[in-house]
């Protein structure tokens, strides 16, 4: 509200809060009142870990765990190693017995066949002198050559295996060079008798060592399958007990953290979690314990600190109750003496409405009374806060205007003498409207300190404030608004004018019904006729009320606000208006105007002027709801200030003033 004296209050604000903290309240009520929102340094130091008794114990913890996982860490690591290394050994097993030890076992024993094939059919030719016997033989004999070819490819690997390949084939061969081709060509030259003696001679002996190497051969192939066997089983139990053995670390070491954990961590966090929950069940008292690890240690000194200061500020806030209890009534009192007073003239329309802040004892309020001789106070004020504070503040200054007004001082003398009798203010001021109207000629006197501008609604006549039907007077053209009348303040602004001719007179102009026309804003006083600026149009009023044009002239402060620092002699002057019928003062205080919507825009003077001219033939009850109305539509969220109103307009007939509180 006051932004601009914020500098000014601000030493006024350091003084009154040293010397509100020691009235009123014992001394162990003063100490609680310095320190509510301020934690005493025992409290909120926070504490080293070294002070812990247990931060020993939990650091030797803390190495334990990290030797633990240490070696975890190693023997897992080792037995990976040899499950990987068991794999690739297993893995190269089965692969030498799949690609090489059997099919040469296989072949070995296809060689040996065709050996066995060759020998019985060389000693069946020899018997029987038959050709026939010989085919086997020579398929055999075409076939050794290969095999023994695919022997040498899957057994190049194994360099045993290969010599005594090597053998077989020099026994083979051995046994072709001294028994096979000798018996084959004495056969060829016929002679029986020799062959049949080379088979007695050599033939056995030979072909016995040939199947003796074959045989050899096939055994040392099945011994290397054997220990291809032995080594895909070895690696094979290798690799399962690597991952037993790393599974039992892995599980050891979760059971061993599990057991610290719980004795390390989790104890002391359920220990805090109990104090804390006894805290929250409302045993304050409870002590907060510091056990556990550095980081739980911090955290429980950080709730004991918060534990320290919720003790506190419960038992201030019982104080605050029971201080509330005592002085409950006290505060409806001043609520219902700020209360305007009611109020019945006749030629005059009245209603006021307040709005407080958040529900709390408003700093605002209006009043309205005759005076002894006749004629009607109106008043309007803004205190700076809110609460009970405020609300003295603004009951106090309301009963010495009052005073003051009814002893027949003007608006200017009231204001002088109110501010001499507050006594020291100290960071409290306020702004005000004080108006004094005579009802029977319309005269009015007002001084405005520091307040907001008022607004007065000039418009010719409307139906609700004429005392019988008449011809409204004559309106200049709205691109000439008229000045007012003499004995107005000179520097005044007349905001707007509205043009809203009777339809019998457009009509006779050959205009088809009533037409807005442009609304225009001038400087009336010295420099009226300046310069004019156009400013937004207002629509053609409802119903048949008739106010061929209307106009609001702004009155702005004449004096500074309320405060024993700027009293002084002549600080606020008196101006003068004339109010016709139908005329209408609107004054407000700041919350009205101030009120922001969710994007911080004010709703601003400028929102209140446009929505008095929307329909300006409106009775003033409609004008102020509306008014207030659009306030709430602008800024439909919790209002932060409080918003007050009230309306005078000039009438012949009588009338009763009517406020309220939303």
């Amino acid at each position: 509200m006051f932004r601009s004296l914020g500098s000014l209050s601000f030493g006024w604000r350091a003084r009154r809060t040293r010397r509100v903290a020691g009235r009123g309240c014992p001394p162990d009520d003063r100490q609680d009142t310095r320190d509510a929102g301020r934690p005493s340094p025992d409290t909120t130091r926070p504490r080293r870990v070294d002070d812990n008794p247990g931060v020993g114990e939990t650091a030797g913890l803390r190495r334990g765990i990290r030797t633990l996982t240490l070696l975890a860490s190693i023997a897992i690591i080792v037995m990976l190693v040899l499950a990987v290394a068991s794999a690739l050994r297993s893995r190269h097993a089965a692969s030498e017995r799949g690609k090489h030890l059997d099919p040469a076992a296989t072949t070995t024993a296809m060689l040996l066949a065709d050996f066995v094939d060759q020998e019985s059919a060389l000693r069946g030719y020899i018997v029987t002198r038959d050709r026939g016997f010989l085919e086997p033989f020579d398929d055999s004999r075409r076939s050794v050559p290969a095999l023994n070819a695919r022997l040498d490819d899957l057994l190049a690997d194994f360099p045993d295996l290969r010599a005594q390949r090597t053998r077989v084939d020099v026994a083979y061969g051995t046994w072709r060079r001294e028994v096979v081709e000798p018996e084959l060509a004495a056969m060829a030259r016929g002679d029986v008798a020799g062959a049949a003696g080379i088979v007695r001679a050599n033939a056995r002996r030979d072909f016995d060592e040939l199947r003796r190497q074959a045989a050899r051969l096939a055994g040392q192939i099945d011994r290397e399958q054997v220990e291809a066997s032995g080594r895909v089983e070895s690696s094979s139990v290798l690799l399962l007990s690597s991952l037993a053995s790393a599974m039992f670390v892995i599980l050891g070491v979760l059971v061993t953290i599990m057991i610290v954990l719980r004795r390390w961590l989790l104890r002391p966090i359920g220990a805090l979690q109990r104090s804390v929950n006894s805290v929250a069940a409302g045993r304050y008292d409870t002590r907060i314990p510091s056990v556990g690890p550095a980081e739980i240690v911090a955290l429980a000194a950080d709730v004991e600190t918060m534990r320290a200061q919720l003790v506190r500020l419960v038992r201030q806030n019982e104080r605050s109750w029971e201080a509330l209890a005592q002085q409950g009534p006290a505060v409806i009192a001043l609520r219902d003496a700020l209360t305007p007073s009611l109020l019945r003239a006749r030629g005059l329309m009245l209603h006021g409405r307040v709005d407080p802040a958040q529900g709390e004892l408003a700093g605002d309020w209006y009043d309205a009374f005759e005076l002894p001789d006749g004629r009607v106070a109106v008043v309007v004020g803004d205190v700076s806060g809110h609460g009970a504070a405020a609300g003295v503040f603004a009951l106090r200054l309301k009963q010495l205007l009052d005073a003051a007004l009814s002893t027949g001082a003007g608006p200017a003398a009231a204001v002088e003498w109110a501010v001499e009798n507050l006594g020291e203010t100290e960071e409290m001021f306020a702004t005000a409207i004080i108006a004094v109207v005579d009802p029977r000629s319309g005269e009015l006197h007002y001084v405005n300190a520091g307040h907001p501008d008022a607004l007065l609604l000039r418009r010719a006549g409307p139906a609700w404030a004429m005392a019988a039907p008449a011809a409204p007077p004559a309106i200049p053209h709205p691109a000439a608004p008229p000045a007012p009348p003499a004995g107005a303040v000179d520097d005044a602004r007349v905001d707007a004018v509205v043009d809203a001719a009777d339809p019998a007179r457009k009509r006779d102009a050959g205009v088809a019904g009533p037409r807005p026309s442009v609304s225009v804003s001038a400087i009336v006083g010295p420099a009226a006729g300046a310069r004019r600026r156009p400013t937004n149009q207002a629509p053609a009023p409802k119903g048949n009320r008739r106010h061929p044009a209307a106009q609001i002239v702004r009155l702005p402060p004449t004096g500074p606000l309320m405060s024993g620092l700027l009293a002084a002699p002549g600080a606020w002057e008196i101006r003068t208006l004339h109010l016709e019928p139908g005329d209408a003062l609107i004054a407000y205080t700041d919350g009205l105007v101030e009120a922001r919507d969710a994007a911080g825009r004010q709703f601003g003077a400028h929102r209140l002027i446009a929505e008095i001219l929307r329909d300006p033939g409106r009775t003033p009850v409609g004008l102020l709801d509306a008014a207030f109305d659009a306030v709430r539509r602008h800024a439909p969220g919790r209002q932060g200030d409080d918003r007050t109103a009230i309306i005078l307009a000039r009438t012949s007939e009588p009338a009763a003033i009517t406020g309220g509180r939303s």
